[in-house]
């Protein structure tokens, strides 16, 4: 059993919540959120945000200061901030653990600002131990909670994995004469995820459709919600670790087809019957940078967010 969740105890769990796009999706940060529009999804029932940015907007303080904004009204409203490092390189390696332990200096407030140390990553070490170094996934990344954790910092950590951070590959169960292929086998043969404050939890994604992958709006319809998110849920409690589910989604302000609406009520059920391992969820598809056609756009027509009042969607999303 793994120690690295033991401090994770967030009130309410699990906390129905909101990815908040826009400074990924433009360099000069134009399309960041703002203060009002953290202040609108809070009085519409989100208490957590995930906000998505690139690294190299860290150095430019005008954008360094959108994202303070927006922290701040957060904090101001008790919502949760998971500040998400969109891209896609390695998941936590000493050299990542030094680049948050100088961004984070930005965000001291260790009671709501999370980080989420990288979207969906691509690089890394293998799974599977390397046979002459030792080197693998886990070791790098439990060597990056031990470097940023030196540095001084008490945030809370969220660790993602290799194939998009699919809920379905957290554990492929791998018997002790095979290699590793999923991060949890990984976990389990260098000795468990490691976190000396026991504040580290893993955040998977999963979107209905027959991939995963969140691009078409046909929901698989040979499954239950429970069934696209357990392989996660039973391995983390197994492990003795706690889950945010980072992205996942099922329809839009306008429409949610019969069969995603079936499938995202019983997912939202399964994390509520287990609060003990998720922590949260953060719904995909918030911000105002997306196009009216986007098929798991949150928010109505742009500019009547705030007065609308709540579609059937959002309804589910915070869980009412």
């Amino acid at each position: 059993m793994s120690e690295a969740s033991r401090n994770i105890n967030l009130s309410n769990s699990p906390l129905m919540g909101v990815n908040l796009s826009g400074c990924e999706f433009a360099a000069d940060g134009v399309l960041c959120p703002s203060a009002s529009t953290v202040n609108i999804y809070a009085d519409k029932g989100f208490r957590a945000i995930r906000l998505p940015f690139r690294g190299a907007q860290a150095s430019n303080p005008a954008i360094v200061s959108k994202i303070k904004a927006v922290v701040d009204a957060a904090v101001k409203r008790g919502v949760y901030v998971i500040l998400d490092r969109h891209d896609y390189g390695a998941t936590f390696d000493p050299n990542e653990a030094a680049w948050w332990a100088s961004f984070i200096k930005n965000f001291p407030n260790t009671t709501y600002v999370m980080i989420d140390t990288m979207n969906e990553p691509r690089k890394g070490a293998s799974y599977q131990a390397d046979p002459k170094t030792g080197k693998s996934y886990a070791t790098e990344v439990n060597a990056g909670i031990a470097a940023f954790r030196k540095a001084g910092f008490k945030h809370k950590l969220l660790i993602e994995w290799r194939g998009s951070s699919g809920m379905v590959r957290f554990d492929k169960r791998e018997a002790a004469s095979k290699a590793c292929e999923s991060p949890a086998c990984s976990f389990d043969r260098a000795g468990g995820l490691k976190d000396p404050l026991g504040l580290t939890m893993v955040s998977g994604h999963r979107y209905p459709d027959s991939d995963g992958s969140g691009t078409s709006p046909v929901c698989v319809s040979n499954t239950t919600g429970t069934k696209l998110i357990w392989n996660t849920d039973l391995a983390a409690k197994a492990r003795g670790l706690k889950v945010w589910v980072g992205e996942f989604a099922f329809g839009n302000s306008t429409k949610v087809n019969p069969v995603c609406d079936a499938l995202g009520k019983d997912a939202i059920k399964r994390m509520r019957s287990l609060p003990d391992t998720y922590v949260g969820v953060s719904w995909w598809g918030g911000g105002n940078g997306w196009k009216e056609s986007y098929l798991y756009k949150i928010e109505p027509k742009k500019g009547t967010f705030a007065a609308a009042a709540p579609s059937a969607y959002l309804t589910t999303l915070v869980g009412r």
